[in-house]
């Protein structure tokens, strides 16, 4: 009898705990796949059959690992709304008849017509017909043939409101003009010093009154413009009462002037009363 069967038995068992344990220890890496999938209860070998099926071997390349997914991102939260703009802080407070006890009004044949007809008549007044910037300095002759010097320094008054540039707008430019208008400015502050002082638009005149003659409109916004510059918001504010009594086309409304210039004495407490919008109260 020949012992080659009792040879190849023991090899057989050897060969597959051999297979088994590869198959287990998957020293490749390229088995992982198929064992994973195995129970409890099936040998190692198992796998390493599987894998050859499909064309695995020992000496294939092992599989590359599945990335992980990739979360969805996140949704993005809402912009923020962007804040809206924020109006600067008025200077300007309302006011009543009252605030105008220790007011003085300088000016031309409008401040002279406002004396007149707004009904302010606790406020005094230093006006006359055609006062400028130029002569209210050097040689106005106010109440009692008083100079502005004179006039100024014999009462403390906590508001001065200014009213020129009508009579001189067929006068110099309207930097010539604001120029010397700093300097009645300047003379109204060293005489008052504690003062607040405003300084009113030239009022516009009719469309008919600005195209025929000296009296432009174009020639009144250009001085406004230029009056406006020496305001500083602190202790000398610029007003622009234009709107009482302008038409659509910025020009004086003509139901509300006799001359084109001037505004009708019904009118005045108009202007009056938009006035008690641009009180400054310290």
């Amino acid at each position: 009898m020949s012992s080659r069967p009792f040879f190849l038995l023991p090899l057989c068992f050897v060969s597959a705990l051999a297979l088994n344990a590869y198959a287990a220890l998957d020293p490749t890496g390229v088995y992982q796949d198929y064992l994973e999938k195995l129970d409890a209860a099936t040998p190692p070998v198992a796998a390493m059959a599987t894998a050859a099926a499909d064309g695995v071997y020992p000496w294939s390349e092992p599989k590359a690992p599945e990335p992980p997914p990739v979360p969805d991102p996140a949704p993005l939260p809402d912009p923020e709304p962007e804040p809206e703009p924020e109006e600067p802080d008025s200077p300007f407070t309302t006011v009543d008849a009252s605030y105008f006890d220790d007011a003085l009004f300088i000016g031309d044949s409008h401040t002279d017509g406002f004396k007149d007809y707004a009904g302010l008549n606790n406020a005094d007044y230093l006006c006359h017909n055609g006062l400028t910037v130029w002569s209210a300095v050097e040689k106005a002759e106010f109440p009692g043939k008083q100079t502005l010097a004179q006039a100024l320094s014999g009462k403390h008054y906590g508001k001065i409101y200014l009213m020129l540039g009508i009579n001189e707008l067929g006068t110099g430019t309207a930097e010539s003009w604001a120029a010397q208008y700093k300097v009645l400015l300047d003379e109204v502050r060293e005489l008052q010093p504690d003062a607040i002082i405003f300084l009113q638009a030239i009022f516009h005149t009719t469309q008919e009154k600005s195209d025929a003659t000296f009296f432009k409109n174009s020639t009144i916004d250009a001085r406004n413009a230029e009056l406006q510059k020496l305001a500083d918001n602190e202790t000398v504010f610029y007003i622009d009462c234009n709107p009482v009594f302008d038409d659509s086309t910025g020009a004086l409304t003509p139901e509300y002037s006799g001359d084109g210039v001037h505004v009708k004495a019904a009118y005045y407490p108009m202007w009056r009363d938009y006035l008690f919008q641009f009180g400054v109260v310290r």
